[in-house]
């Protein structure tokens, strides 16, 4: 019997390079800002302005498709 492979999981591998590269990005940039949104003006380090953009990215990458779904089931049904 031949021994069984493992396979690589590219997924997450790939999830912890961009992980890896958010975060050296985010520590080499670690000055003050001044960010302008709508009516809102806010000071603060460039890393959390960094961090909280990915973050809303990520959360709009995952609800997107999830949200996609729910509308096909609602026409379909």
């Amino acid at each position: 019997m031949p021994p069984e492979k493992s396979q690589t999981n590219w997924r997450a591998w790939g999830v912890g390079a961009l992980v890896a590269l958010v975060l050296i990005v985010a520590l080499q940039n670690s000055q003050e800002v001044e960010v302008e949104v709508l009516f809102l003006n806010v000071s603060a380090p460039l890393i959390v302005i960094l961090l909280a953009a990915v973050a809303v990215g990520a959360l709009i990458g995952y609800l997107a498709p999830v949200l996609r779904r729910h509308r096909r089931g609602e026409h379909q049904g």
